[in-house]
């Protein structure tokens, strides 16, 4: 990992109009990423993790331009993404790629995996049949599959050999910058690690960067260098996999580490569990302050009149919360 920041996120708000009426008249908003700032260095991993809802896919599909931010903007390799012509930003596509949550869905079910693999070596680099089908092939294997497979529709497959695929035509352009929706989340947890292990090795051999979305912590962990906590489109806490694990000081950290599985009988038994009580509040009205105040154990009068501002108290360890406090030893 170096220390050029590849991709930069400043003050990324996403909304989406709720129509209604006979006129179809915009009559509210969805905040869906409310001014999250993140950064990723060439070679590291970021994850994001929260609850469903937090507003991680939609991050994810702004950072790599597939939505426009409202506000705010996105630069990567320099450059300010929302701002490019299509011929620049499909110059940049090369080099900025996604993986999808449901690697059945991602797929077309009527085209060949080999036609899949080849589809974007044809439009970006003008490749014929011959000299695309020949790296689809070499593609197949490094993500390991077999290059018959290529012959294959995507019904043919299991879940896992469907993600496969997904990430294997995330490379097919060579990018720099991988965003990864909940790659694992719709795998069964048996083959969860064969995929997770396939990212591992091919960050190593490419050296890639990745901006990893999800909602288990345990797989975050596994993967990631430095970790974003997301609460109602908001990051509440950013750090590095150590900080966030072993010294997480927001509520809602806290909360999520308590929830993580511990394959020790005994130490899953004794842990201490933090439940939240109620849901996740409406993105189309959010609270005042704090959004986490309604679900918080710590609230008081001043989380529901002021937003508590990302703070770094020290040790490059930033917290949006009036009283963060250090609690160990949560997993």
């Amino acid at each position: 990992m170096s220390d050029e920041v590849l991709l930069q996120a400043e003050h990324v708000v996403k909304e989406f109009p709720v129509r209604g009426g006979l006129l179809s008249r915009t009559v509210a908003k969805v905040s869906a990423v409310s001014a999250v700032s993140i950064e990723v260095k060439a070679g590291e991993t970021v994850g994001v993790v929260g609850e469903s809802g937090c507003g991680k896919s939609t991050l994810g599909r702004v950072l790599v331009n597939l939505l426009r931010p409202t506000a705010g903007r996105v630069l990567f390799e320099g450059e300010n993404l929302s701002a490019l012509k299509p011929a620049a930003m499909k110059e940049k596509r090369r080099r900025l790629q996604i993986v999808f949550q449901d690697p059945f869905a991602s797929l077309n079910p009527r085209m060949k995996i080999g036609d899949t693999l080849a589809e974007p070596l044809r439009v970006h680099l003008g490749w014929k049949a011959d000299k695309a089908g020949a790296a689809v092939q070499d593609l197949l294997v490094q993500v390991g599959l077999s290059a018959e497979h290529a012959n294959r529709f995507p019904r043919e497959f299991s879940g896992a050999q469907r993600q496969r695929v997904g990430i294997a035509r995330a490379l097919a352009l060579e990018p720099s910058l991988i965003v990864l929706d909940e790659p694992v989340s719709a795998l069964d947890v048996s083959v969860q690690a064969g995929v997770v292990n396939l990212l591992q090795e091919l960050q190593r051999v490419r050296h890639l960067s990745y901006v990893f979305l999800a909602h288990d912590l345990s797989v975050v962990g596994h993967l990631s260098d430095r970790v974003a906590v997301m609460y109602l489109g908001k990051v509440v806490e950013v750090g590095d996999r150590n900080q966030i694990y072993t010294r997480a000081q927001h509520p809602y950290t806290q909360s999520l580490l308590s929830a993580v599985p511990i394959p020790d009988p005994e130490r899953q038994r004794s842990r201490r569990r933090i439940v939240l009580e109620g849901d996740v509040p409406s993105s189309v009205d959010p609270p005042s302050g704090c959004r986490f105040r309604t679900r918080c154990w710590k609230a008081t009068d001043k989380c529901a009149a002021e937003e508590p501002a990302l703070v770094d108290r020290g040790e490059d360890h930033p917290v949006a919360c009036h009283y963060p406090e250090v609690v160990v030893a949560l997993v």
